[in-house]
C-alpha cells in the first residue's frame, strides 16, 4: 500500500513538473489574402490527344506545344501536348478542370509508342481571383 501511494505521489509530482514553452520568430507570421470573386465561364467538355514514343533512348513525337493544368505535379511532355490540344479546341479557354488521362502504349524490342488522351472541362478566365 505504501509503495503504491509513493508511486502515485511520484507520478503526480512528475506530471505537475511538466511545462511548455512557446517561441515566436519576429517577422514570421501569416496574413489573410483577400481574394476577389473570379469571373470565369466553364466552356464545356473538350478532349485532346498526343502521341509519341522512343527509339532506343531517343524520344520521338515531342513538340514545343504545351499546356498546363493547376496541379502540384508537372505532367510529362505527352500530357502537356494533349492538354495544349484540348485547350486550343475551345476558343478563348485558359485552363482545364478535372482532367482525366488515358494511356495507350505499345512496346517493341528497341522502340515504344504511347498515345495520351485527356478529357476535361475547359475554363475561360476573364478576371483574376486576387485583388
Amino acid at each position: 500500500m505504501k509503495k503504491s501511494l509513493l508511486f502515485l505521489i511520484a507520478a503526480v509530482a512528475f506530471v505537475a513538473n511538466c511545462s511548455s514553452t512557446t517561441k515566436t520568430f519576429p517577422g514570421l507570421h501569416t496574413e489573410t489574402v483577400a481574394l476577389a470573386p473570379a469571373d470565369y465561364t466553364i466552356s464545356g467538355d473538350t478532349t485532346g490527344k498526343s502521341c509519341g514514343g522512343r527509339f532506343l533512348i531517343f524520344p520521338t513525337g515531342i513538340t514545343n506545344k504545351s499546356g498546363f493544368v493547376s496541379t502540384a505535379f508537372t505532367p510529362d511532355p505527352l500530357q502537356q501536348q494533349a492538354i495544349f490540344d484540348a485547350i486550343s479546341k475551345v476558343e478563348g479557354a485558359n485552363y482545364l478542370v478535372n482532367p482525366r488521362f488515358e494511356y495507350e502504349s505499345t512496346n517493341y524490342f528497341i522502340a515504344s509508342s504511347t498515345c495520351v488522351t485527356v478529357k476535361a472541362k475547359a475554363v475561360t478566365l476573364k478576371t483574376g481571383p486576387v485583388k
